[in-house]
């Protein structure tokens, strides 16, 4: 079992590494974790990741109705994330409301039309994003928190999106996680819809930074975002 676990986890770190790269290195996200934006530039992400997180979580709640209980393990509870960000964006907006619009991004449509279509679809799709969502979080996501709460001086109340209270250390529940999609993803059919649904999730995380790049340009001057309101 433990070589299966690693050689699923291998065939997915080298099929997905330059998607997750390109995602990861996205001028957008860079310099906001350079601190080379502004909070207000954090609360326009957080925004349109409320919608995404909506979805995936309309998702996991119908898919765990019927799941056994290997996919219910997959499908923790304390992985959710709306509780977390709607504290953030209620404390948050009254600071930066006026420059930051509420509609959904062509990208974010987007990104949520494929949740809801793999939600209803394909149980290995939306597995993927589900994967890629909350590993992204406890990885790379509680390091965006720190860096955003230094660089823009966001106190510690409002990034309770980074805090997974109950999960304990990031890596053995990472590891269990992956041990849990092991089991319910055992077929070779299964697996490779998954790693292919990995990379498209990558690729539209991608273009909802080069959107937010495109409508809301980075301060090119260097670090300087600690003001806040405004931004």
């Amino acid at each position: 079992m433990m070589n299966d676990i690693v050689s699923f986890a291998d065939r997915l770190r080298s099929a997905t590494k330059a998607d997750h790269e390109s995602a990861e290195n996205s001028g957008f996200i860079t310099s906001l974790l350079e601190g080379r934006r502004s909070g207000a530039d954090y609360v326009r992400l957080l925004v349109q990741y409320a919608y995404i997180y909506e979805a995936l979580e309309a998702g996991s709640r119908a898919l765990r109705r019927n799941a056994g209980p290997d996919l219910r393990a997959l499908l923790d509870v304390r992985l959710d994330r709306m509780p977390s960000l709607r504290s953030d964006l209620k404390l948050l907006l009254p600071v930066y409301g006026v420059r930051v619009p509420r509609e959904r991004l062509a990208a974010t449509r987007e990104y949520v039309a494929r949740l809801e279509q793999a939600a209803a679809g394909s149980r290995p799709a939306f597995l993927a994003h589900h994967y890629l969502r909350y590993l992204g979080d406890l990885s790379g996501g509680r390091i965006m928190g720190q860096l955003v709460g230094r660089h823009y001086d966001v106190p510690p109340e409002m990034l309770s999106m980074w805090r997974f209270n109950g999960i304990g250390k990031p890596k053995p529940y990472k590891d269990g996680y992956r041990a849990a999609l092991n089991a319910v993803m055992a077929s070779p059919a299964e697996q490779q819809v998954f790693i292919d649904e990995v990379a498209r999730g990558f690729g539209l995380n991608r273009a909802l930074f080069e959107e937010l790049d495109r409508r809301y340009p980075a301060n090119v001057a260097g670090p300087g975002g600690k003001q806040l309101p405004g931004g």
